[in-house]
């Protein structure tokens, strides 16, 4: 199984999956849990892999000016699975991640 098609069927079981000083934590109903728990641990390696990349990340233009942006979309970014999906390009960020990342990004020029 994937990692996104796993993380996807997280999702659907009703599953939270977050990145928490570089562990893998899951909140959600303990029945959903319990069935998805060793197809996570499985693939442990691989999501927090998926998490902690992010090669969109924007190219910092002048520090004064996005050093304070940065350090709150940073903030909410990496504690939301869906922004976190949404800055590799897998989805769409969540309502107040994509508020941060305009914020964020319109002090940045991009690297791609």
């Amino acid at each position: 199984m994937s990692t996104s098609a796993l993380i996807k069927r997280a999702q659907d079981a009703g599953l939270e999956l977050r990145l928490v000083d570089g562990k893998i934590k899951v909140i959600g109903k303990r029945s959903a849990v319990d069935a998805l728990i060793e197809p996570l641990r499985q693939h442990k390696d691989e999501l927090i892999a998926w998490f902690t990349s992010a090669p969109n990340d924007p190219v910092p233009t002048d520090p004064s000016q996005w050093r304070e942006l940065a350090r709150a979309y940073h903030s909410h970014h990496f504690n939301c699975p869906t922004c976190i999906a949404g800055g590799q390009g897998r989805g769409l960020r969540c309502g107040t991640g994509s508020a941060l990342w305009s914020a964020y990004s319109s002090t940045v020029k991009s690297s791609n």
